[in-house]
């Protein structure tokens, strides 16, 4: 779930649900966009919530995860709508977690990288907000064969805005520096050949560019939990190495740091090697949630590796039994994971199975709610501010579904078909 508010003020709350059939088919589909005219509360969340599930008659004892872009009003434990469903439902087993890539965006904050990020942002909107002098910098660019045509805004809600910015940026640093000086407004942008600040800047775009790497493999439809687990795993550990190796003047992984002419001091590879560090250490100290869940993860995606005398006692039998078999394990090595839990006995490893289908329908992200945010802010505009909450509604649907409509089926059950509605033509034409 989700919210967020579109071009006439009106807070929409997006719930997508994912499900699961004993056969192992998928569902994801939008549930419903609930559209709030007054507060936004966690009570008035679950309202909505509860209406939304209702009107599909889905049985709440089947719920078994909510994923939350992390909110007070979402996340609360008394007046959220965390607190409020806990309330309600006490004995429900539910798993609530906190988006992974909003998670991973917060823990940018932990990086020293303000004196960098406000001399690119205002090198940026000096350029881009001026209409002549933005003109004249991509006619340079062209003139010179630059390796871009222009340099990006930097968007603070973005994922990887930061990221691409600085890179741009990078690339571009001799033709901006040259553009600069032929407008002689150098003088505010003279860092861009400062040796501390440079070396800062290549520094943070070589760390935000890995960031943008782990980003990518967080976003997309149909990710299991167990794998976007596995790359924040990665990244942490990445991060630990760069560190070691930047203490020693490694700087194998930063090319851009490399590159540099001069010598990094000692006070920087310190400081490099802090950054690091922290931004360890904010990885370690967010996505509990999910950390909790880590022996979930590992019986559900390497049940042939788990001590089974240190899980639940539901699972120890079915598991030593699974190890036992020498063609299940075999199995288990060449088919993909779906199809392997698909072909388990529902008689011999019941908890394996249920545990299996809990995992696959659970979403570690809210990303598909912001990709149908994207889409109702290009289809709900300023010029069409208009459009009711139903007919906004519909279009979200259609935008959202994986499902395909029968064409021809539509067309046989159409009995007849409304000439007023298409061009005039003539009676012999009908005929």
């Amino acid at each position: 779930m989700d919210e967020s508010t579109d071009i006439s003020d009106t807070a929409q709350l997006l719930i997508f649900v994912r499900g699961i059939n004993a056969h192992f088919e998928i569902t994801e589909e939008l549930a419903g966009l609930q559209s709030m005219k007054g507060t936004t509360t966690g009570a008035d969340i679950f309202c909505e919530f509860e209406n939304c599930i209702d009107k599909l008659r889905l049985p709440i004892d089947k719920l078994c995860n909510v994923t939350t872009d992390g909110a007070p009003n979402m996340v609360g434990i008394n007046q959220g709508f965390v607190g409020k469903f806990n309330s309600k439902y006490p004995e429900n087993d539910v798993v609530f977690l906190h988006c992974l890539i909003h998670q991973d965006a917060l823990c940018k904050s932990a990086l020293d990288i303000d004196h960098i990020l406000n001399i690119v942002v205002k090198l940026v909107n000096m350029i881009r907000s001026r209409g002549l002098l933005h003109r004249q910098f991509q006619q340079f660019l062209e003139s010179v064969h630059a390796e871009h045509s222009d340099i990006l805004y930097y968007s603070k809600v973005r994922w990887l805005s930061a990221g691409k910015v600085f890179e741009r940026i990078w690339d571009l640093k001799d033709d901006i520096v040259n553009f600069l000086l032929d407008k002689d407004i150098y003088n505010q942008f003279d860092v861009l050949e400062n040796e501390t600040w440079l070396s800062d800047f290549a520094f943070f775009t070589d760390l935000l560019v890995h960031m943008n790497i782990l980003n990518l493999k967080l976003q997309g439809k149909n990710q299991f939990l167990h794998d976007i687990w596995q790359y924040l795993k990665s990244f942490k550990l990445q991060l630990l190495l760069f560190a070691n190796q930047i203490s020693k003047s490694d700087f194998s992984h930063f090319p851009r740091i490399q590159s540099l002419k001069f010598t990094i001091s000692n006070n920087k590879i310190k400081k490099y090697e802090i950054n690091l560090r922290k931004l360890s250490s904010e990885f370690e100290r967010r996505f509990q949630d999910f950390r909790k869940m880590e022996p979930e993860f590992s019986i559900f995606a390497t049940p042939f590796n788990v001590n089974y005398e240190e899980v639940d006692a539901k699972f120890q039998l079915e598991l030593i039994e699974l190890n036992c078999n020498t063609l299940l394990k075999q199995t288990f090595h060449t088919v993909p994971l779906l199809e392997f839990y698909k072909n388990l006995s529902p008689d011999n490893f019941p908890n394996l199975i249920t545990h299996a289908m809990k995992i696959m329908t659970m979403f570690g992200s809210s990303y598909i709610c912001e990709q149908i945010f994207s889409t109702m802010k290009l289809r709900k505009t300023s010029l069409r501010n208009r459009i009711t909450d139903e007919h906004l509604s519909s279009v979200l649907r259609i935008s959202a579904s994986q499902m395909e409509p029968d064409y021809d089926e539509i067309l046989k059950k159409q009995s007849q078909f409304h000439f007023s509605h298409a061009p005039s033509i003539s009676n012999d034409t009908r005929k």
